[in-house]
């Protein structure tokens, strides 16, 4: 009941975004399209609006696109849009020339009406996908039913599992290891599982199961959108994962209390393995001082061998109603530059380009990983994602550090 209640309120914002847009954009699937030379330098002002894309203040937006954008086209301001909500400026005819946002949201805004076709400048600009991720252009090709791309994919982010050193060594049990499977990194949460001396420490909080379910490239309901399907072989494998981990003594808590969250790891010190994302360590680092903390890759199942979390990655619309279409476009193109990618991946984003030399030089200018495993964690690659119709937001709830992850990293 409460899926299909969802399906109907995405309906409703589909409506009202192609009503607000109608007579402006050719019913919001539109564009103007792009001139043989592209940007002819003239002075713009670009807004833009972060959907769930960690952009949360006007230095963010600098940082990432008005300084490499700056350098090479110095007539372009970008201007970011706060304190209001999509449905706001929809109403109010003020859509941004460019919204960023999370691929977890990416159905949400079609719906509204805010996805435009880059194909034509992809090809005139020739932006050259095989230079991304594979599964991040998988997942960008599942939204496109006639082979629309809708966005310029440029940062991602990565699953792995962030553990206390320090609870290992008070029980004597060895470190967890880059590409174990998950009846492996069970086995080390139900020996790390102990009260001492009146502390209950906890092995692992897995928190909710959809992050697993992933692996597996899980709907949560039919391609039709009208009931459930959380009976099949692979949620079984997923569901079984929980209930060996709750069988562990200790492990559920006094009320029944079974999830910790990650004040357990960092302030308590209680948990000795917490699966994360990369960028939410990054933006945890200077609160883990006190921790004898390193990382490894995301488990794996043992019929999934070499697959983390899910993927998962930020990417940048033009709005099919923005009046500068050539100039973000130019921002688009600069923005998955070598340069810039580099410059961005050496900071607190990890690039979405593939180029394995990229990945050594993840935060290397910040120094926050210093003597800690980050190469390890890219020993498994991130799991497929679902359809584009089973990633809807209304009925998958995004996981913690899912959508503003990459801002409250």
């Amino acid at each position: 009941m409460g899926i299909k209640k969802a399906v109907t309120i995405s309906v409703g914002f589909s409506l009202f975004g192609t009503i607000a847009l109608a007579g402006r954009s050719g019913g919001g699937g539109g564009q103007t399209p792009v001139k043989d030379d592209g940007y002819n330098n003239e002075p713009v002002t670009l807004k833009f609006f972060s959907h769930n894309a960690g952009v949360l203040a006007d230095e963010d937006l600098e940082a990432l696109v008005g300084k490499p954008v700056k350098a090479k086209y110095p007539n372009i301001t970008v201007e970011l849009v706060k304190d209001t909500t999509l449905d706001k400026l929809i109403a109010g005819g003020e859509v941004p020339d460019v919204i960023l946002t999370s691929n977890y949201y990416l159905h949400d805004l079609l719906e509204k009406g805010l996805g435009s076709d880059l194909n034509d400048f992809i090809k005139q600009q020739n932006i050259d996908f095989s230079q991304f991720e594979p599964e991040v252009v998988n997942v960008l090709k599942k939204f496109g039913k006639n082979g629309e791309m809708y966005g310029i994919p440029y940062a991602m982010n990565y699953g792995l599992i962030l553990y206390n050193k320090d609870i290992f060594d008070k029980f004597a049990v060895p470190y967890p290891k880059d590409g174990m499977t998950w009846t492996e990194t069970l086995e080390l949460a139900r020996k790390l599982t102990r009260t001492d001396q009146g502390t209950q420490y906890i092995g692992i909080d897995l928190g909710d199961p959809q992050p697993l379910t992933r692996a597996y490239s899980l709907p949560v309901v039919d391609e039709k959108q009208e009931k459930a399907v959380l009976t099949t072989e692979g949620y079984r494998r997923v569901f079984g994962i929980y209930e060996k981990l709750y069988q562990i003594p200790g492990m559920v808590g006094s009320g029944g209390k079974y999830s910790y969250g990650i004040d357990n790891f960092i302030k308590e010190q209680k948990t000795a393995m917490y699966p994360y994302w990369l960028s939410a360590v990054t933006a945890r680092v200077s609160l883990m001082k006190d921790i004898n903390w390193d990382i490894v890759s995301f488990p794996s199942f043992d019929d999934k061998p070499g697959l983390g979390r899910e993927v998962d990655f930020h990417l940048a619309m033009v709005t099919p109603n923005s009046n500068n279409k050539n100039a973000a476009y130019a921002v688009l193109k600069t923005l998955v530059s070598t340069e810039t990618e580099r410059a961005m991946n050496r900071g607190t984003r990890l690039t979405v380009l593939k180029d394995p030399a990229l990945k050594k030089e993840v935060s290397a200018d910040t120094k926050l990983y210093e003597g800690k495993n980050l190469q390890g964690i890219f020993t498994v690659k991130p799991a497929p994602a679902a359809g584009s119709h089973q990633v809807r937001r209304e009925a998958v709830s995004v996981p913690e550090g899912g959508g503003e992850r990459h801002g409250r990293r």
